[in-house]
């Protein structure tokens, strides 16, 4: 700021001068062309237009350049003649290109002291302007009620929730209400995504896109229904299994999501290994659903982007397992850490996972039996959920999902244990 304050016509070497008046130049005719061709578009009668929208950019780098004081004038001046704008268009209620005209002066300003950021403002600006009917399609049209509701609330969460909840642990290391918030709008984001995501892709694959959505709440669940489709003869068992599959690809991504929320250091430890898990089973569960690609599927547009209901039912059960595993860590020792994980993996492995990195960090003494609890929730799980597929879906079912799900799980506990 007190470069901006000091640096003058007299200071600054003339190839400077002409550098910043060049830049500032190009800022103005960039927006005044945008400006011009939406006026000559829709017939309307503006204020400013090409060439003003110049003048105005390098109007704000000479009264800077003059004095902070001047500046401050000119901007005053630049914002009356706007205002006096508005009033002798009434026909036009609009007041963008009032508000783009007096930006534009300042853009001019800021390449007195920095050109990279004044030509990257104009460049925001002018696509914001062209991006007018774009936006205002995905504001009237696209985005339903629902949708607008949910993203408001999540964004409250995010920005007024997070800052405001302590961030201090009430018993050990579990029950902290900022792990909780942030968990639950991870979680809804992360619904909210595969929402996004079928909107945008429902035409093709509608399946797969469907049940990785689902994974995101409840892979076990997705599992079962789509077992029951088969076992009800509504559906192939083969494309339904690479379907289950899929949703167990949503249980590994949401691992990832839920361990970088809680610990950066176990997330470093287990990333590679869930990764090469993760594309072996989405290629298995494609490969299986190659049949799959024609089937007609329509996303209702006025569907809500996630539940709350189930987001704040995962976290609080998230939360209960974690204060559970701990207890009996407490009660037990490693012994208590490794029954309890099991347990609560049968039903639902993101809590167990949470509920092991919560307790400690890697490379302490107490990693190893963490990571073997690990290891052995990862495989109960995975053996639950095969279980899962024989009674719902049959023996065809589950011959097609079960050696998918032993494998990937086998060769991540492999992989984690080479990690130790």
């Amino acid at each position: 700021m007190n470069d901006v304050i000091t640096l003058s016509l007299q200071d600054t070497p003339f190839n400077q001068l002409i550098m910043i008046f060049a830049v500032s130049l190009g800022c103005g005719l960039l927006i005044g062309l945008e400006r011009e061709r939406s006026k000559g578009k829709h017939k309307s009668k503006t204020f400013a237009g090409f060439r003003t929208f110049a003048i105005a950019a390098l109007l704000g780098t000479l009264c800077f350049l003059f004095n902070f004081v001047i500046g401050i004038v000119g901007a005053l001046l630049v914002g009356a003649m706007s205002i006096a704008s508005l009033k002798n268009q009434q026909e036009d209620p609009g007041v963008t290109t009032e508000l783009a005209f007096i930006m534009t002066y300042f853009i001019g300003a800021v390449c007195i002291w920095n050109i990279t950021l004044a030509a990257g403002l104009a460049v925001l600006l002018t696509i914001l302007l062209m991006a007018k009917e774009s936006l205002h399609g995905i504001a009237n049209q696209w985005i339903s009620e629902n949708e607008l509701r949910d993203g408001v609330l999540l964004l409250s969460l995010v920005l007024i929730g997070l800052p405001l909840v302590p961030d201090q642990a009430f018993w050990g290391p579990v029950l902290n209400p900022y792990t909780i918030l942030k968990l639950l709008s991870l979680i809804l984001f992360v619904q909210a995504l595969a929402h996004i995501a079928k909107r945008l892709l429902s035409s093709k694959n509608a399946l797969a896109l469907s049940s990785l959505a689902s994974g995101f709440v409840s892979s076990t669940a997705t599992v079962a229904n789509l077992g029951m489709e088969v076992r009800n003869k509504n559906a192939d068992p083969i494309v339904n299994a690479g379907a289950a599959l899929m949703s167990c690809v949503s249980t590994l991504i949401q691992m990832l999501i839920i361990v970088a929320s809680i610990s950066f250091a176990w997330l470093k430890l287990i990333f590679l290994p869930t990764l090469i898990a993760t594309v072996i089973l989405f290629i298995w569960s494609w490969y299986l659903m190659r049949r799959s690609d024609t089937i007609d599927h329509v996303i209702n547009t006025d569907s809500k982007m996630f539940s709350f209901k189930n987001a704040v039912i995962i976290t609080l059960a998230l939360s209960g397992i974690q204060v559970a595993i701990y207890a009996l860590n407490l009660w037990l020792g490693s012994t208590g850490l490794i029954l309890g994980t099991v347990i609560a993996s049968l039903f639902e492995i993101h809590a167990a996972i949470a509920a092991i990195v919560v307790q400690g960090e890697p490379g302490t003494a107490q990693s190893m039996p963490l990571l073997i609890a690990l290891m052995v929730g990862l495989l109960a799980h995975s053996i639950s959920k095969s279980i899962n597929a024989g009674l719902t879906g049959g023996y065809r079912y589950a011959l097609a999902f079960v050696p998918a799900q032993i494998v990937h799980m086998g060769i991540l506990a492999i992989l984690l244990w080479f990690e130790i």
